[in-house]
């Protein structure tokens, strides 16, 4: 599967523009991952564009991703689907134990506080989102206070420092600032 046949398949199931948004914001944080650590950065993008899409047909956490993974069996290959089903590990079971799984959950997480630090400033275009002010609203825990920092912090666990791992989202956000309006 390419991005695109990703993109479509996810817009045959999730309506909401925002939705889909979140899940192109992070197929490029773990596309930029994935050059970072020397990866496959077609797979990874893959495998974050397609982490949510059972979020608008699921009935909660707690069958979210299990919905995904029968709609992506034999689409795409086993360890997307591990993936998928371990950034929801508290409902699956499935450990957050390799690359891919623990750079899932940090993207999943991390693109969310990229995307608000461009919602206030000024302008709301990525372009004038600056890393130190992504570390900054990092540490203020009023700020997006939805977002899981713990989460961002299994970037660590890739041996990505968490500032390094901030600028490598905002970098790879920042590719696909214009299908995100931003």
């Amino acid at each position: 599967m390419d991005r695109a046949e990703a993109i479509s398949l996810v817009q045959g199931h999730v309506s909401k523009e925002s939705n889909l948004k979140h899940m192109l914001a992070v197929g490029a944080v773990m596309k930029e991952a994935a050059l970072r650590l020397g990866k496959d950065p077609s797979e990874w993008e893959i495998t974050g564009i397609l982490h949510d899409i059972d979020f608008e047909e699921c009935h909660g956490m707690e069958d979210h991703t299990l919905i995904a993974r029968d709609m992506l069996m034999e689409k795409v290959s086993d360890e997307i689907v591990q993936a998928i089903l371990a950034h929801n590990q508290e409902a699956t079971g499935v450990p957050v134990d390799n690359e891919m799984k623990r750079a899932l959950v940090a993207a999943d997480a991390v693109s969310g506080l990229v995307i608000a630090c461009a919602l206030v400033v000024p302008t709301k275009k990525l372009a004038d989102v600056k890393v130190s002010s992504v570390i900054k609203k990092f540490g203020n825990k009023d700020f997006a206070r939805g977002i899981d920092r713990e989460r961002i912090l299994f970037c660590e666990q890739l041996g990505i420092p968490r500032d390094e791992f901030l600028q490598v989202a905002l970098d790879g956000i920042l590719k696909v600032s214009d299908e995100l309006g931003l």
